[in-house]
């Protein structure tokens, strides 16, 4: 059996008995990588699946789908075949053509484990890969996290059988089996930030500095072992899920860890490309005003907020109106209850509304010139109400209001106007909650 072989058994032998989905584009690696886990006898073909993900980006894009299926049908492996439209997401979303095709790509891949179609997904990645991986987050501004390179064992779904091999140990495999694949032309173009890493920077380091490749790979996994250590000095319980956001306690960014205990919350938005530069102005965001915020990658924005940072996506401000019912409104995805009810009001004071005073008013959010007489109090803009009250801004326009032309009347989830309290003269007594 072939040294490659031999490594691709050790590693596939880890996994008994889970189906992998192995991505496959044609061209060398991927095919070496098929190749390789197909003849090293640690898994049978009905535990594999080929996916090619057809990004439509260049003239010969289908003959490299049609390369593929033609060698898993002689080679009796199941495969599977997507389109995706690479440019408009990359439009959409405001990505660059390589972001847009990877996250496609592994939307597909991870699509298939939520199935149950495969158990985990193998790359081709190799030692050059990972190295430009480095040098590119290096020339970015990443920290420590950016030196760890590609993980081995990804987030626990990828395997990288092939990540500590070199491209010349892949053309000598190739050689050998006469393994036939395809050459993408793209890739000899240095217009792509890794192609310019990989054709122009590498080369020129290496002039100079024999085995850069491997010198690199062997930084990044001291560095990912410094960083486990690290990892493990967090204290999981300063990061907490609030409504929508992942909140950062001031505790947390007070330490000597502040930068990691943010790296740590961004995890939950496994798409946000994050520089040294935007950690370190969350973490200065502990020293803002209340209110102050920064928009992060792929529309992630960190807040500062009363004692916390909060991480989070907003939503597009809803203009729906809709007439106030007894029973359940919905309004944004969110369901508004109003319930009669017999509860003396003074078991929830501020909670329990005299439902006839609910006639003719409306269900909508926020809008300029709101104004709110909160129960037993003085009428403030609901603005002030909600500055008062400290209510974060990232929720204030996702709390349902029950208004009456300016005048709210129920700030569902939180409070009640004095005007529509229950008194003595009440007969139809009611209940408004929000199952947040």
């Amino acid at each position: 059996m072939n040294e490659l072989q031999k490594k691709t058994a050790g590693i596939l032998s880890r996994y008994a008995g889970k189906l992998f989905a192995i991505g496959v584009s044609g061209g060398r690696d991927s095919m070496c990588l098929l190749h390789a886990v197909i003849n090293c006898g640690a898994v049978t073909r009905g535990d594999i699946l080929c996916v090619h993900v057809n990004h439509r980006l260049r003239p010969d894009a289908d003959s490299d789908q049609e390369f593929v299926r033609l060698f898993c049908e002689k080679n009796n492996v199941p495969f599977r075949a997507y389109t995706v439209d690479v440019k408009a997401d990359s439009a959409k979303n405001g990505l660059t053509i390589e972001q847009a095709a990877r996250n496609l790509r592994y939307g597909i891949f991870y699509d298939l484990i939520k199935s149950g179609a495969a158990d985990l997904i193998l790359t081709a990645h190799h030692a050059l890969d990972n190295a430009e991986t480095v040098l590119m987050h290096l020339f970015r501004g990443a920290g420590l996290d950016g030196l760890c390179g590609i993980k081995s064992g990804g987030d626990g779904r990828v395997v990288r059988p092939f990540l500590s091999v070199m491209p010349s140990e892949l053309d000598r495999y190739a050689a050998e089996f006469g393994v036939d694949y395809v050459v993408d032309k793209t890739n000899f173009m240095d217009d792509a930030d890794r192609n310019f890493i990989r054709l122009n920077v590498i080369p020129l380091i290496e002039e100079r500095y024999a085995g850069v490749v491997r010198s690199v790979n062997a930084l990044a996994a001291e560095c990912d072992d410094t960083c486990k250590f690290l990892d493990g000095a967090v204290d999981r319980s300063l990061i907490s899920f609030d409504r929508g956001a992942v909140i950062v306690k001031d505790e947390a960014l007070s330490a000597a860890l502040a930068a990691r205990y943010v790296r740590k919350a961004l995890e939950y938005y496994t798409l946000v490309d994050i520089t040294r530069e935007q950690i370190e102005r969350v973490v200065a965001l502990k020293s803002g005003r209340v209110g102050a915020h920064i928009e992060l990658s792929n529309g992630v924005v960190a807040a500062r907020e009363y004692g916390k940072i909060a991480l989070h996506i907003p939503r597009p401000i809803c203009n729906a109106v809709v007439p106030v019912k007894i029973g359940a409104n919905f309004i944004d995805g969110l369901s508004v209850r109003i319930l009669e009810s017999t509860a003396s009001p003074r078991s929830a004071v501020g909670r329990f509304v005299d439902l006839d005073k609910l006639d003719g008013s409306e269900l909508r959010f926020r809008r300029d010139g709101d104004i709110f007489t909160p129960f037993g109090g003085k009428t403030k803009k609901l603005k002030q109400y909600f500055i008062d009250s400290k209510i974060p801004g990232r929720l204030r326009d996702r709390i349902p209001l029950i208004c009456r032309g300016n005048e709210v009347l129920v700030i569902v989830g939180y409070q009640i106007a004095d005007s529509v309290k229950q008194t003595k003269g009440t007969t139809k007594r009611g209940e408004v909650f929000l199952p947040w």
